[in-house]
């Protein structure tokens, strides 16, 4: 029997108009993809080739100068693009996350870090607030972080980039969702960090989440995809194993790619 895809993502378009008079920009062009339990589904490609603009249609969060024009995005058999704005509320966080590329930014620097995870976690579920509590600091652990009592009470501003990384990684798994989408999550950091971010997301793999890792770091990939997307210019221009893509490319970009790193 055939494992089914959790999020499917089908002929996906989406446009940015900057000001008058500018050539409208096709960011996503025609993109399907499909990512399934238990496996890491990488998207690769340069800066600007579309991998986070695909991201971010998934969330419908889309900057106001661009415009999802066409496509589907299916999340356990529903189409998201059909759902009302409470009951995508209801399905991000407990069943598909994001980790975004800058944590800094995605964290709310006023806020200590304890009552954004509490957050998280109350905006799908009703929760003791010990229960809460240990929720957080058992999934502090779960991402490398010690000392998680101080963690817990510190703001973003008080921990490191690799930290508040990990923070954000925690916040997106506090609810077990069934798909996690990461955005370059080790960029920026040191390789110790970077390593113990990739155990985690392979850890969540093989806990069986669909994991969608977008990087530019073909490294990355060779270590922990099962299988990868190359994008270019907004298009899908080859999918397969990680295997097929590394050993066998068949697109003249993905060739590029390969060179590039060798």
């Amino acid at each position: 029997m055939s494992k089914q895809a959790v999020l499917s993502i089908k002929n996906l378009k989406t446009s940015f108009y900057p000001n008058k008079g500018q050539t409208v920009i096709k960011a996503v062009d025609d993109v399907s993809l499909d990512a399934y339990p238990g496996e890491i589904t990488a998207i690769v490609g340069q800066s600007g080739s579309g991998k986070s603009v695909t991201a971010l249609c998934v969330f419908n969060i889309v900057d106001t100068s661009g415009r999802i024009e066409a496509g589907e995005v299916f999340l356990n058999g529903r189409d998201l693009r059909k759902l009302g704005d409470r009951a995508l509320r209801n399905v991000h966080g407990k069943e598909i996350s994001m980790i975004f590329q800058d944590p800094t930014s995605a964290l709310n620097p006023s806020i200590r870090i304890k009552k954004q995870l509490i957050e998280a976690i109350t905006a799908h579920e009703r929760i003791s607030k010990n229960m809460a509590m240990k929720r957080c600091e058992d999934v502090l652990v779960r991402v490398g972080l010690k000392n998680t009592k101080k963690i817990l009470n510190s703001y973003p501003f008080e921990l490191s980039g690799g930290m508040c990384q990990r923070v954000m990684i925690a916040m997106a798994i506090i609810s077990n969702p069934n798909v996690l989408i990461a955005d370059e999550p080790t960029t920026a950091l040191d390789l110790t960090v970077q390593r113990g971010i990739l155990e985690e997301l392979l850890a969540l793999r093989d806990k069986g989440m669909a994991v969608v890792l977008i990087t530019h770091d073909l490294g990355v990939v060779a270590q922990t995809a099962d299988q990868v997307y190359v994008m270019n210019n907004g298009k899908i221009v080859e999918n397969g194993t990680v295997y097929d893509i590394f050993e066998k490319p068949q697109h003249k970009y993905t060739k590029e790619l390969m060179n590039a790193i060798t």
